[in-house]
């Protein structure tokens, strides 16, 4: 396998007590991702797929046991940690973070200060900002390529909540636990 990346232990931070290394391209990896070009920062290996396009910009950190793989970016201050997994074409923004043993995958579009626990699912066409927190068992599928499932607002998603669709929920502050709650959209 050619290596996309390797650490620059002359660049490092650390992280929840963790040293994490900053990435640097050995090669053309994306768009934006030429041969020399410094990304985020990851504390092992394991944390960013060799293979495919992914990539950590700017400050974005991954590290514990959280991997990032596929077409999956993480722009700006973001982090994962955990065991949690930024797969296909997921990209998280801003200050958003995926933890525990979450899984976001999709064309899922996480901002702000969002964020990401438990082992929460996260599939399909969604957009998530503002104060939203999802946590526990939730699972979300935006399910309808051509349109998102929106969520925004401060929103708590936690229990067994289920969300499928598109559309945008809630119209004002909302939490949502124990249960499943169905959203399909306006036809």
């Amino acid at each position: 396998m050619n290596k996309k990346y390797t650490l620059r232990e002359d660049d490092t931070i650390v992280r929840d007590g963790r040293t994490l290394y900053r990435i640097q391209a050995l090669r053309h990896v994306r768009f934006g991702v030429e041969k020399g070009a410094v990304g985020g920062y990851v504390e092992k290996e394991a944390n960013l797929s060799q293979e495919g396009p992914c990539w950590l910009f700017d400050e974005a950190c991954a590290y514990e046991d959280a991997r990032v793989e596929g077409n999956a970016i993480l722009f700006d201050q973001t982090t994962l940690r955990g065991k949690a997994k930024l797969i296909e074409a997921a990209r998280i923004f801003d200050q958003a973070i995926v933890q525990g043993e979450a899984i976001v995958s999709g064309e899922s579009i996480i901002e702000d200060q969002v964020v990401v626990g438990g082992s929460a699912i996260l599939k399909g066409n969604l957009l998530l900002y503002d104060d939203v927190h999802v946590g526990d068992a939730a699972y979300l599928l935006g399910d309808d390529p051509k349109r998102e499932l929106v969520i925004q607002g401060t929103t708590m998603i936690l229990g067994s909540t289920i969300m499928q669709g598109y559309g945008v929920f809630p119209e004002e502050e909302a939490i949502l636990e124990a249960g499943s709650f169905l959203f399909e959209g306006d036809e």
